[in-house]
């Protein structure tokens, strides 16, 4: 990050520039502030015009405000030196900053039922909430279409086995009933290193930048894709795939119906989903790297999706 974008930024919220550790992102670059005087450690992000404008962060903000505000465990957004959520910093970015969420990215023995519960709890409030969600006027978050990533239709041609199955898939999505009770504004990528959990097992969620309209199963298919991929990771294993994941699921259900209705046609059209989101990520990696620069794991992922993408593989059977 160019050094004049990291000292805008500080002066906008009022920060020390030299106190800034660089802690990741992935199309956004993220620092944590630590806590001084009376106040907490915080979370600066910077963000590209390229990947987000200004209003559409500013929508973000505005819902992750509101599930605050109703009482879901989501970071505390913090004001600019001029009392803004947003400030346009230089070369294209603007800045937001965050109260950085209590606990950790969970590890092997946060991954219990009572996390998992938790989990469950937590989306259902967000399920439940968005339902009477209002937006700031003129300041929308995308529906799923707008988003080129999450838009099938911008695979590579080339790809034609591919393009079909994404046409399939895209055809299905069209006949899926729309309405407030299953399709909202939605997180649309909390996986596990999206929330910290504490080591009483209490989650905040954070990262809202995925955020945009879709529907509730879908949201939830993000988050068992992503365990799948972490169990199939797993060196070692003493149990089976389905095994795994029907008692994570039993869990998290149990977390979620305690808050929201789970539609059972949402368990029925989970494995579409799912293959959905694999297609996502293909999708995302076409879009985001160059197969001639990219590295071997990279690569590997690349073609691994490709091929079961390709065969149509079935990705949970539960």
């Amino acid at each position: 990050m160019d050094q004049s974008v990291l000292m805008a930024a500080s002066d906008a919220f009022g920060l020390n520039c030299k106190w800034l550790t660089h802690i990741g992102g992935n199309v956004n670059d993220v620092y944590n502030y630590p806590a001084e005087n009376s106040n907490p450690s915080r979370i600066l992000r910077l963000t590209h015009k390229r990947w987000r404008n200004e209003d559409e962060t500013a929508a973000e903000l505005h819902f992750m405000n509101y599930l605050y505000d109703n009482g879901v465990s989501v970071p505390k957004i913090l004001t600019s030196q001029a009392g803004r959520w947003v400030e346009p910093a230089t070369n294209g970015y603007h800045a937001c900053m965050f109260v950085k969420a209590p606990g950790h990215t969970p590890v092997g023995e946060d991954w219990n039922s009572n996390m998992v519960v938790n989990w469950g709890r937590l989306i259902g409030q967000m399920h439940i909430l968005t339902q009477s969600y209002t937006p700031l006027e003129n300041l929308n978050r995308r529906d799923w279409k707008q988003e080129s990533w999450m838009d099938l239709r911008q695979l590579p041609q080339k790809e034609k086995i591919v393009c079909h199955r994404a046409t399939e898939l895209l055809t299905w999505l069209n006949t899926l009933p729309m309405c407030s009770k299953n399709y909202g504004l939605v997180h649309c990528d909390l996986h596990a290193r999206n929330f910290f959990v504490t080591d009483e097992g209490a989650l905040t969620a954070f990262d809202f930048d995925d955020s945009c309209y879709h529907w509730f199963a879908y949201d939830i298919a993000v988050i068992l894709y992503s365990v799948m991929s972490k169990f199939n990771q797993q060196e070692g294993k003493r149990e089976s795939l389905d095994d795994y994941m029907s008692l994570f699921l039993s869990s998290f259900l149990k977390g979620y119906q305690e808050i929201h209705h789970f539609d059972d046609w949402w368990l029925e059209a989970m494995p579409r989903f799912l293959k959905y989101r694999r297609l996502v990520v293909y999708n995302y990696l076409h879009q985001r790297y160059d197969w001639k620069t990219a590295d071997k794991e990279k690569k590997v992922k690349w073609l691994s999706l490709k091929a079961e993408i390709e065969a149509d593989e079935s990705i949970l059977t539960i």
